[in-house]
């Protein structure tokens, strides 16, 4: 965890070979392998390496050191590119040396020390070993892959070589769904180090995105390829979605609500800001305007139909709606906040059409202005209004109207096509209506059956349970992380200006005493919760700052006990929301009995 460098400690005999996959520098079909210049296994002495040469300048090895100990053997082991230093593999044996020097026990405890403050960050504890393993499991994998400095995980992070064949979808960077679902639960989850990564990457490929919007669509600003590189160039796919505009709204968002859970100014003028005018300004160049109203060119909603003609959607689909009517909207807020000019972005905005809903038939939220959903399907992007964007919350008569909708149409049409990101798309949105029971079976599920034991996400329904009737078992991370967005939204929300603390748990919950500790919201300031038997007994805040905050009374009692640095006193709760005010430092608000 803090050398980046592999260590085992080997008792007896063993055999220690490093394995070149096939489908890099063998021979085999061109669709499946890489055809790089052969690489040779190399011993040098103690150490043990190969030195791939790729199709470009970029090359990497695997350098291993074996050092003979009395009784046991210490096997070190890393990964080296070019990336900093030409001579890579030399510098690969200097850090393993290093490490060697300093030895295993010394790296197993500094190991352990960082996993302990890592895992001190935030938890959950709700009586259910199954749920909480994958919780804790997806974790893991994000800490494992994500780490400051260095790139963000792709498709199956780091464990991608596992048959001598390339990886499930290349291995790529997909900006559809992907790499959003993977990087929406960190905030929430208060492991901002390991999740910031994803921004950082991105602002760092900006120029690249410029180029892009620049030499693909002939607009200004910047746009990413939805199947990318790991420097962000396009890798193709099926072009509806690989090289759809609007994917990289939902990326953008990102920037968005690190800023909301953080509050951090400077990163809002400096990142957040920029970012968004850049996306901004490429949408609206490729945008035309008909009869006073603006579409795209070309319009889809993800993986819809298919790679087929008819994926291809009437302008413009709800997806793509949702996702430039939150652009422009989030710019008016920032210029508002920043004291920038927004009547641009008003003028945009008010040129786009509302959010395709059928109300009449109950069908919901539709999938453009023509149809519905079709049939059970695996991505539900035409809900992207509701989660993660946050345009229709479940507040007004109307809107629950709408969920209720919506919800019921999903319903009818079964789970059958479902992959297992399927699930935890679900109850988000079970999670925003405040179904709890709906919710948690749904992450049940998924849990029961498209998980290994060691926390992989397989997509399929590996088990044949008769969740869906995909059954194969590709791995990919983003949907285990989903899942601890869609728990974490079980038990804390705030999208609506107000605090809502267990809003969506499950009757079976009531008979159990669950809590969370420090669990990140909007501002930054850390929440901690305790439920006895279906009634919220405690909450800790610790904030960043003084601050004002509006929160739900899920109390069930009229009065609550503040304890501060202020000292403590009793507050009257005479509605059904109450505003508190925050020093800095920590607050605990106690429910009198």
């Amino acid at each position: 965890a803090t050398s980046l460098v592999g260590v085992a400690k080997i008792r007896g005999r063993y055999a220690m070979n490093v394995h070149i996959p096939q489908y890099i520098s063998g021979e085999g079909d061109e669709k499946t392998h890489l055809h790089y210049p052969k690489a040779e296994v190399v011993t040098d002495g103690e150490y043990t390496y190969y030195d791939q040469q790729t199709h470009t300048d970029y090359r990497y090895g695997i350098v291993t050191l074996q050092k003979q100990r009395e009784g046991y053997t210490e096997l070190y082991y890393t990964v080296a590119t070019n990336d900093t230093t030409r001579d890579y593999i030399q510098a690969a044996k200097a850090e393993l040396a290093a490490a060697a020097q300093r030895g295993y026990e010394r790296l197993k405890e500094e190991h352990i020390q960082w996993w302990k403050r890592y895992w001190r960050k935030s938890n959950i504890d709700i009586k259910d070993k199954l749920l909480e393993s994958v919780y804790y499991q997806a974790y893991y994998q994000l800490a494992s892959s994500s780490k400051k400095g260095f790139c963000p995980p792709p498709l199956q992070g780091v464990w991608t070589a596992d048959n001598d064949s390339l990886p499930p979808w290349k291995g790529d960077y997909h900006y559809d769904t992907n790499m959003q679902l993977t990087y929406q639960s960190y905030l929430k989850g208060n492991r901002l180090a390991e999740g910031k990564v994803f921004i950082d990457y991105l602002w760092k490929l900006k120029g690249e995105f410029q180029r892009f919007a620049r030499e693909f669509f002939r607009t200004k600003g910047l746009l990413i390829p939805s199947c990318a590189t790991l420097d962000g160039k396009p890798m193709g796919g099926w072009a509806h979605y690989a090289l759809s505009p609007t994917m990289t709204i939902w990326a953008a968002q990102s920037f968005d609500e690190y800023w909301l859970y953080t509050g951090d100014t400077y990163f809002l003028k400096t990142r957040a800001y920029p970012f968004f005018k850049a996306v901004g300004e490429a949408i609206y160049g490729i945008l035309e305007e008909r009869e006073g109203k603006l579409y795209l060119p070309l319009s889809s909603s993800p993986e819809i139909y298919d790679d087929t003609r008819q994926a291809y959607l009437p302008p413009n689909s709800n997806f793509d709606l949702a996702l430039m009517r939150y652009l422009y909207q989030t710019l008016i807020k920032y210029s508002q906040l920043l004291g920038k000019e927004a009547a641009k972005y008003e003028s945009i905005l008010s040129k786009l059409d509302e959010i395709a809903v059928d109300c009449e038939e109950k069908d919901g939220i539709l999938l453009d202005k023509t149809q519905k959903l079709p049939c059970s399907h695996r991505h539900f992007s035409h809900l992207m209004c509701m989660y993660p964007l946050h345009l229709i919350n479940y507040d007004t008569p109307h809107n629950k109207f709408l969920y209720e909708c919506s919800i019921y149409y999903l319903e009818s049409l079964g789970t059958g096509a479902w992959a297992g990101f399927s699930f935890i798309m679900s109850a988000q949105i079970y999670a925003m209506a405040l179904c709890g029971n709906s919710a948690y079976e749904k992450l049940y599920q998924f849990a029961n059956g498209f998980v290994s034991p060691n926390g992989f996400h397989l997509n399929g329904d590996f088990k044949r349970f008769g969740y869906s009737v995909l059954h194969y078992r590709p791995f990919t991370m983003e949907a285990s992380l989903g899942y601890c967005d869609a728990l974490q939204e079980m038990l804390m929300q705030e999208h609506q200006g107000v605090m809502h603390l267990f809003p969506a748990v499950p009757t079976a919950w009531d008979k159990k005493n669950i809590s969370f500790t420090k669990l990140r919201s909007y501002g930054g300031v850390l929440v901690s919760a305790k439920r006895k038997k279906g009634v919220l007994t405690e909450v800790t805040f610790y904030a960043p700052k003084e601050m004002k905050l509006c929160m739900k009374n899920t109390f069930s009692a009229d009065s609550v006990r503040v304890l501060n640095r202020e000292g403590t006193r009793m507050v009257t709760i005479e509605k059904e929301n109450f505003w508190i005010t925050l020093p800095k430092g920590q607050t605990v608000l106690t429910r009198l009995s």
